[in-house]
């Protein structure tokens, strides 16, 4: 996630696991059918290996402690109502809605890009600096 220093558009396609990356994208975009959760706990781990911080940032502490210790899906419309995601889509107009906002960032000068992204990135990095290895740690350690 370090190194990527361009604006980033995530494209969910459906439910699945590990979304934390498409979550930290600059845009999200997902479609009705998309679920969004974390069952470590419920599977007797530690949530401790990204979907945590992603969570903890986008749903604030309380809703993220409920999904975390809970394993509850967070489906697609209250996701956009959260504010996990900024669009929901149907599936066959995903990929051509994520190329519009796409557009409209390509058209603006490389450097605005550059440094409006890193400034958009930036809690991201702090948290990732500050609480990624805390987490993973702890995940390491369960029994």
């Amino acid at each position: 996630m370090f190194a990527v220093d361009v604006p980033t558009i995530g494209a969910i396609n459906g439910p699945g696991y590990h979304h934390e990356l498409a979550l930290a994208c600059d845009i999200t975009l997902c479609t009705p059918e998309t679920v969004f959760d974390d069952t470590h706990f419920r599977a007797g781990a530690v949530p401790g290996d990204g979907q945590h911080l992603v969570f903890q940032e986008l749903l604030g502490l309380k809703r993220s402690a409920t999904a975390l210790y809970t394993g509850a899906g967070i489906d697609a419309a209250q996701a956009l109502e959260l504010g996990l995601v900024n669009e929901v889509v149907p599936a066959d107009r995903l990929i051509p809605r994520a190329r519009e906002p796409a557009a409209t960032i390509m058209a603006a000068p490389r450097t605005t890009r550059r440094l409006t992204h890193a400034v958009l990135q930036r809690p991201w990095k702090r948290r990732l600096v500050d609480d990624l290895g805390f987490g993973r740690a702890h995940q390491l350690f369960e029994t």
